[in-house]
């Protein structure tokens, strides 16, 4: 029987509407070093990816990568692929938690993380198998950078403009009309007060890894029938440790920081005991409607409303896909839901999205946000014995 530790990081969920992150526990991490490089820009351009991930490019002990911000990371995390390709092998073998449960990984100590103007030394990180999450995404996904930029840096993301700015937190100013939020801090998860249909606030975990709006804690949605009154469609949600059955639900009133949010989608947790016990958590979604500026190293944060009505990005097919190279695997058809109606079935192979053949970079053209359009938009979808199907895209829950 094998001997390790476990610990608690903080990973990217691969459901639309969900994320994950949660406190380090054992083995300890040690403080690592942080230097602002004088020669380059403190500020970093990246990508939304499907309107709901970041994406950024860094460096790994010097080698070049894509990397995935998420705030809610207590640790930085590599693919295992990857950090075998730059030479991190045999590390302390422990047990990675996740909302989707337990799985074997590595933790490797003294790296270096480039991002920005920012060198980080003597980082510790944690090696696991990202591919299914990868697949779910819909590309590589090497790097989830988390917790050391955040808590060295003042971090100011602009998401109109795609580009986040790095700055000490010595003599920082605040930006001038924003809302500053005091954040409480539980080991490596910060979190701030949120009322949910409209009952009294409770501390939510700030969360950009979270690709949704909000993620509700099964504790937290059991113990209020508020949350069980509401029309509900059952979809998949998962990441490290695997997959479940899990609710989404639009709730239809969120406040938060003052601000005043209808018709939210959120995801109500399946599994007891997660990493935010009987509390919630607030993803990019919510984000997203403002610029925001980050100071976790001093627990606040900063809300300035942009000018754009809400939009909260939000599944209206009802499919549950992983890339698979050349197609779409088809793992769950959400009941009720218009791909459900649409005669679609769970383990359907779907090949070409309105005449759009499916490959690794289907993402990256303007067909990547297509189970996301606008109601009532008809999407002819293709799929493995050549039958083509037209799913009408409808808010389903």
């Amino acid at each position: 029987m094998k001997s390790y530790k476990r610990i608690a990081i903080g990973a990217l969920l691969i459901a639309a509407a969900a994320g994950v992150a949660a406190q380090v526990a054992e083995p300890p991490i040690a403080t690592p070093t942080v230097t602002a490089l004088a020669d380059r820009s403190a500020t970093i351009p990246f990508e939304l990816y499907r309107g709901n991930r970041m994406f950024l490019s860094g460096r790994i002990n010097g080698v070049e990568t894509a990397m995935v911000l998420d705030s809610g990371a207590g640790v930085t995390t590599l693919d295992k692929a990857f950090a075998q390709k730059i030479g991190l092998t045999n590390g302390q073998k422990i047990s990675a938690l996740g909302t989707g449960g337990e799985q074997d990984a590595e933790l490797f100590q003294n790296v270096t993380i480039e991002a920005g103007n920012l060198k980080i030394s003597g980082a510790t990180v944690v090696a696991i198998d990202l591919s299914q999450i990868a697949k779910g995404v819909g590309r590589p996904m090497p790097v989830i950078l988390g917790h050391e930029l955040f808590m060295n840096s003042v971090v100011s993301i602009d998401f109109d403009r795609k580009e986040m700015s790095l700055s000490p937190s010595k003599g920082f100013v605040a930006p001038a009309g924003a809302k500053e939020v005091k954040l409480k801090r539980e080991d490596r998860l910060h979190y701030m007060p949120v009322s949910l249909a409209g009952l009294p606030p409770v501390d939510a975990a700030f969360d950009l890894g979270n690709g949704g709006a909000l993620s509700i804690a099964k504790e937290y949605h059991e113990s209020h029938p508020e949350f069980a009154a509401l029309p509900h469609a059952v979809s998949l949600s998962g990441g490290v440790g695997g997959l479940h059955e899990m609710k989404m639900v639009t709730l239809p009133k969120v406040e938060m920081a003052g601000f005043e949010f209808d018709s939210v989608p959120a995801n109500l947790g399946a599994l007891p005991d997660g990493p935010y016990e009987d509390r919630a958590n607030v993803g990019i979604q919510m984000f997203k409607q403002f610029k925001l500026t980050l100071d976790l190293g001093h627990d606040r944060l900063w809300l300035q409303r942009n000018a754009k009505p809400a939009d909260f990005s939000r599944d209206r097919t009802g499919l549950f896909t992983l890339l698979e190279n050349d197609h779409f695997n088809v793992l769950h058809v959400s009941p009720g839901s218009p791909a459900d109606r649409a005669g679609f079935k769970k383990g359907d192979k779907l090949v070409a999205v309105s005449g759009i053949r499916v490959g690794p970079d289907f993402f990256a053209g303007p067909q990547a946000s297509w189970m996301r359009g606008a109601p009532g938009t008809q999407v002819a979808v293709t799929k493995g014995d050549g039958a083509v199907v037209t799913v009408t895209l409808a808010n389903y829950y």
